[in-house]
This record gives structure tokens, sequence and C-alpha cells, in this order.
């Protein structure tokens, strides 16, 4: 990312204008922290991120298999993902033990970068979020998180029953954990529903709930891009004029179901006993229409207390031309439950919708951790 701080950006702010780095501390003014989206870095880069880190733009970091994948594939000189042709040294079937490690490995490394932001903060942010294997089940994400063993780790499972269930065993033992992709109020609930499940089963075993955290990743991109496929098979102007409205409704209603949550008799019991509420996690914020990067994704999920992920590209235009001009959540659930209204009448209906996108989300998951396996099989060394 080029050093955009003191740079002019934009006409017509007039006397509010803010450039480069400067709006990166607008989102910070705001409550927002901001996280790197580590899946689209070439390869794990500690160096960069202490950099990101020291000049104020990053407080956090998600890590998942794509640049360890993409860094082995460069080592071995051949093509990174599925369709590998070099003859693997060893069994993939064999291969998730080292995959475990090299991430373990990179997560301790970005953990230490990030954790006096952890220490500065109480805990509330610096954290690096590491995706567990597909399988995702309880032994497998305790064994990451201690082989990790940094207080600013947390175990990323997906937020299906099965991962919901793992999540609940995590945070019963004092493990934090990030669940996503959830894709509704209801998807939200019951992520929810886990953690408040977790965080129980872990006062009664005597942890200390202060220190256990949590997010809940809410996609973006991928939901214009499903709602929109169907939007398409209409040939009517309404339908054209509702392309790339579901993703900002959809997470507004998600985030008012969140602070209902956190109004609400359930939560107030736990927080007596000292735990911290866990925090949403708006995720692929890429704006995938034609043209420059955009930053509608940034700008339109500005809220206190939210993170947004930002892929390099996506960080970059932000500090450039971003507009985070205050709370562009809270008090507009009604307005989304009416586009959300509005594109099932015209064929996007939202719960079909959104189940074919959970079904996506588990596919690319097992893509993304068979690619690293394919790469690892065929390393000469780990």
């Amino acid at each position: 990312m080029r050093r955009v701080a003191g740079r002019s950006h934009g006409q017509g702010k007039g006397s509010d204008e803010v450039c480069g780095a400067g709006i990166i501390s607008l989102l910070a003014d705001q409550g927002v922290s901001r996280w790197l989206d580590g899946a689209e870095w070439q390869e794990p880069n500690p160096r960069r991120l202490a950099r990101l880190v020291d000049d104020g733009l990053i407080t956090g970091l998600a890590l998942g298999p794509e640049p360890l994948t993409r860094s082995l594939a460069r080592r071995a000189g051949r093509p990174a993902g599925p369709g590998q042709s070099a003859r693997p040294v060893r069994p993939v079937s064999e291969a998730g033990p080292a995959a475990e490690a090299l991430l373990a490995a990179e997560g301790r490394r970005a953990c230490d970068v990030l954790l006096p932001v952890h220490e500065r903060t109480g805990g509330r942010d610096g954290h690096v979020t590491l995706e567990a294997g597909p399988a995702a089940d309880t032994a497998t994400a305790l064994r990451l998180a201690r082989a990790v063993d940094r207080p600013n780790a947390l175990v990323a499972l997906p937020a299906g029953p099965e991962g919901l269930a793992v999540a609940a065993d995590c945070l019963a033992e004092g493990i934090g954990v990030d669940l996503g992709p959830v894709l509704s109020p209801a998807h939200y609930g019951r992520a929810a529903a886990a953690w408040l499940d977790g965080l129980r089963r872990a006062h009664r075993a005597g942890r200390d709930l202060s220190a256990i955290r949590a997010v809940v990743s809410v996609p973006l991109a991928p939901v214009d891009a499903a709602f929109d496929e169907r939007l398409r098979l209409s040939p009517s102007e309404a339908a054209r004029m509702m392309r790339g409205e579901a993703a900002l409704a959809s997470a507004r209603l998600v985030f008012h179901r969140h602070e209902q949550l956190l109004a609400g008799p359930d939560w107030r019991e736990l927080a007596t006993l000292g735990a911290r509420p866990h925090r949403v996690r708006w995720t692929d914020t890429t704006d995938r229409t034609p043209g420059p990067p955009g930053t509608r994704y940034v700008d339109g999920l500005v809220v206190r207390g939210a993170i947004t992920t930002l892929g390099p590209a996506t960080l970059e235009a932000v500090a450039e031309r971003g507009n985070p001009r205050g709370d562009a959540v809270t008090g507009r659930g009604r307005a989304a439950a009416r586009v959300l209204d509005s594109l099932e009448i015209l064929g996007a209906p939202y719960a079909p919708t959104t189940r074919e996108l959970a079904a996506r989300a588990a596919r690319a998951r097992a893509a993304r951790w068979n690619a690293l396996l394919m790469a690892v099989s065929g390393a000469p060394s780990y």
C-alpha cells in the first residue's frame, strides 16, 4: 500500500476535506476497528503488517490458508490452487498436521505484532482470527488455539450447526472464536445463542469471562452477488434498480438484532459476571462492481463497535477516497426490511438465497483447505 497520508483527495469537500490516513482515522474516531483481510495477501507478511499497525491503519488480522498456499506454491515453482499438477511428496491425507503447524506459526507471528494493540485496548481489539480446517471439530479447534497460544488469537469456525456447537465448546474452554459467515438476523440469533451457551458453561467451570472474546463475521460482496444473480433474471426496471442493495440492508438488520441482544436480559446476566460483548465484523468488503475499488461497504456500515475487514486494495481505496460520515446503521432497520421485502417481490427471496450462500461458503472453505493440503503435500520441507 502506498503511503497516502498528507495527500489531497476528492473535490467539493470544502473545510471538511480529509485525506490519506486521516480518513482511516475518521473510522477510528467513529468507533470502527480496521482489520486486514489476510486472504488477499500474496504471501504472509508480518513486516508489512507491523507497518500498517504502527501507522494506526490496522488493528486486527483475518488469516486463512490462502497466503500460505500461494507461498508454498511459489517456493515449489508451481501454480497455486486445487489444480496443482506437481507430484506430492507425501499423501494429501497426511498433510493436515503440517498445514496446521504452518498456520499456527504464522498466527503466532501475527499475534505478536498485534499484541500491543490488544494490550492497549484492554483485550477489545488487536486480534488475529485463524481459520480452523474444514472439519472444524472441537479437537481441531482446540489444538489450533493451543498451538498458537496467544491471548489475542481467535479460532474462526463455520456458523453452521456443527460449527456453532464447536464454538460453544471452545468458549467453554476459554478459547475465543470468530463465527461466520452469518447471513441473516435469524442466523445471527443462532450464533449468539451458541456464544451465550459457551459463556455460561465457562462461568460454571470457573473461568474468567472477561478474557473470552468473540466476533461474528457478516459478509457483504457475496450477498450482493447472490441476490443480483436472481434479480438479473427479471427484465423489469425495478429489479435492475435493486441490484447492489441486499448486502447493506441485510447487514443493518443483523446489527439491529445484535443491539437487541445486548439490551436483553440474557446478556445483562452475563455482563454482571464480567463477560464482554462479542463484536460484529464486516467481511468481503471489496466492491465487485466495475471500475476502481469502491468504498461503499465501508462507508455504508459505519457504526460504533463494529469491525470492518479490508483487503489491501480496499484499504488503499478507503484511505484515498473513503467517505465515512457518521453512523450509517443505527435506526435504519425498517428501511432495510423494506429493501428485503422488495427483493422478495422481485424474485430474490431472502431465505433461499442465504441458504445457497451458506452452501457456497462451505464449499469455498473446503476448497481453500484442499488447496493448502495439496501445496503442503508437495512441499520439499515444512
